[in-house]
């Protein structure tokens, strides 16, 4: 069982992460999308964890996909 990424916990709990509006799995919406952004944001993976004993919720999605989906559609950060 994995452990807790915020407290180390064991106390874990799998489950999904839904979308509020479909049976879909959720995205991730990154900070600087851009006002009219048609992308949606790369999706989470269907299956994610919660922790019993802190409540923090997490998924994941492939790092290829989200590391395109931010060049796409998020403002650069200037340097």
């Amino acid at each position: 069982m994995p452990e807790c990424l915020k407290c180390k916990s064991q106390n874990v709990t799998k489950g999904r992460i839904v979308s509020w509006d479909s049976q879909q799995s959720a995205v991730f919406r990154p900070r600087g999308l851009r006002f009219l952004t048609l992308g949606q944001g790369p999706q989470l993976a269907e299956e994610g964890f919660a922790c019993l004993d802190c409540g923090l919720v997490w998924s994941s999605t492939p790092p290829d996909k989200l590391a395109t989906f931010i060049r796409k559609h998020c403002e650069q950060k200037s340097a």
